[in-house]
């Protein structure tokens, strides 16, 4: 399993009020709501990665806002 850690905050480092953070590996997975960790902004969640997947995806959702961001994972050493 690993970790992964979202910080959404506002200008200031204010938390986002409202917003739902899910998470996921593959487009084949379902979405994972990522926990957030007191009034800090911080969300977390851990997923196995399995070979070959190389980009989480971070779903954020205000109000009747939703947006997707994708960030590449690196390639494992060795």
């Amino acid at each position: 399993m690993n970790e992964f850690i979202i910080i959404a905050t506002q200008p200031r480092g204010l938390p986002v009020e409202d917003l739902r953070v899910m998470i996921r590996l593959s487009d084949d997975e379902p979405w994972r709501q990522a926990i957030q960790d007191g009034e800090t902004g911080v969300f977390r969640r851990a997923l196995a990665l399995h070979e070959g997947e190389r980009v989480l995806q971070v779903q954020l959702r205000t109000g009747s806002d939703t947006g997707v961001l994708r960030f590449l994972l690196p390639q494992p050493a060795g």
